[in-house]
């Protein structure tokens, strides 16, 4: 059975998210031993593993279990928690810190995830994440610029910013991300960032059900019940135009690259 516990929606920081319905079987088989859950707030929606009473019990056990030893071995021994001087609240892999350092922008991600999840977003922690965030972005990470644009939108462990949030989203779309497409039309869904424009806000949604994000394919739904016959054509045929032509619009990344919605 499903544990009973609060949820909490990783975009958003709610904590009364409900179980959400499999939209397929597919899906469900998707991801096994899961279940899916939606934020009302944000309609955000996600994944949970499965696990009982007695697995979570043994494993709180455990985790606190192995804290005390690694805290009791550290003021033994006097072990930094981590080499760089900023990371000192958050457990930072030693290897990851060097290869961060080096220019690694899967590294630098981890590391600036890890100090938004572990430093609880205090104010020390959160600016050292954002610059390791911006720096893998900065090297084309596209996962990096699409948490950025999400850290933006929330104004959870940084300022509320819609411009940074359309600016580094928009760029996680159009470098190929597929949950960077979804999160593009919901911010033209919504008029954040952008002036509202429900016609592109069914592109993203359409090249982001194209690319198997399942989330998409609701919103997608949902934004073309209100579209008219004209622009339900219009929205489609400027999906096929821009799939064709998305490879050519892309280009390579600079800090001083400006880009633009392929659309505009």
């Amino acid at each position: 059975m499903f544990t009973k516990v609060n949820v909490t929606c990783p975009q958003c920081g709610q904590s009364h998210c409900r179980e959400s319905k499999w939209h397929s079987h597919q899906e469900k088989r998707s991801y096994p031993n899961s279940k899916p859950f939606r934020c009302p707030d944000c309609v955000h929606r996600f994944y949970l593993r499965k696990t009982t009473h007695f697995n979570l019990a043994i494993g709180l056990a455990m985790a606190a279990g192995l804290v005390t030893i690694a805290i009791v071995i550290i003021l033994a021994i006097g072990l930094p928690i981590a080499d760089h001087p900023e990371t000192n609240n958050a457990k930072i892999d030693g290897d990851d810190l060097k290869a961060a350092n080096k220019g690694d922008a899967g590294a630098q991600l981890k590391i600036g995830k890890s100090l938004l999840l572990e430093g609880s977003h205090t104010g020390k922690n959160s600016a050292e994440a954002v610059r390791w965030l911006q720096s893998a972005a900065k090297s084309g990470n596209t996962d990096a610029m699409l948490e950025l644009g999400k850290l933006y939108k929330t104004g959870v462990g940084a300022l509320q910013n819609f411009e940074l949030s359309a600016k580094w989203i928009q760029l996680a779309a159009t470098r190929g991300s597929a949950e960077g497409m979804l999160e593009l039309g919901r911010l033209y869904r919504d008029g954040i960032g952008f002036e509202k424009d429900v016609v592109r806000a069914y592109v993203w949604f359409n090249r982001a059900a194209a690319a198997q994000d399942m989330n998409a394919v609701r919103e997608r739904e949902n934004i073309a019940r209100i579209l008219t016959f004209e622009q339900l054509r219009e929205a489609q045929h400027l999906s096929s135009s821009i799939e064709a032509s998305s490879n050519n619009n892309v280009g390579n990344y600079s800090k001083n690259t400006h880009f633009q919605d392929p659309l505009n």
